[in-house]
């Protein structure tokens, strides 16, 4: 009888332990769901237009991206963001991927940027038109602002501009 208490005790604690964490989904994936999970997970969220894929066979995998809107993180110009390893719960973005604009997925790895590890990753922009929305509203409530002292700056003129007269 000892023993099948003791046996039914251990089954509890297993089980409520196991069950303190999310379910692994088919696949045993912990995918983010959701804005907020992803924002929380990721450096940089930003669209980006794919210009080339550089390396040959073994090699592809660092994609050369003009970064056109950010989401997250302060990324201008043209940037290369490294495919992350290949494992169950990622894949090669890059290597199969032709020239267009894309919502990328990127974190800071040794100063390198870098897919992550885990689904979703970077995406053509097509798939995530309709979904933007809570990424734009992160954006601007994490914008800094643009100007200093509360108040805006009168644009200088230009040297070809008339001169405005005086009392008019």
């Amino acid at each position: 009888m000892l023993l099948r208490v003791t046996l039914a005790a251990a089954l509890l604690t297993v089980s409520s332990v196991s069950s303190a964490r999310p379910a692994d989904p088919p696949g045993g994936c912990l995918c983010p769901s959701g804005t907020e999970q992803l924002l929380d997970q990721i450096d940089h969220v930003f669209v980006g237009d794919l210009i080339e894929v550089k390396g040959e066979g073994d090699e592809v995998g660092v994609a050369v991206i003009r970064v056109r809107e950010n989401f997250k993180g302060e990324l201008n110009g043209v940037v290369e963001v490294r495919d992350a390893a290949s494992t169950k719960c990622s894949w090669s973005v890059f290597e199969m991927a032709s020239p267009g604009r894309y919502v990328i997925f990127a974190n800071l790895d040794e100063g390198e940027l870098v897919t992550p590890a885990f689904c979703p990753q970077t995406q053509p922009l097509s798939g995530w038109k309709d979904k933007l929305g809570p990424f734009r509203a992160y954006a601007r409530a994490h914008r800094p602002p643009t100007t200093t002292g509360g108040r805006a700056a009168a644009a200088k003129p230009s040297k070809g501009a008339p001169a405005q007269k005086a009392g008019s």
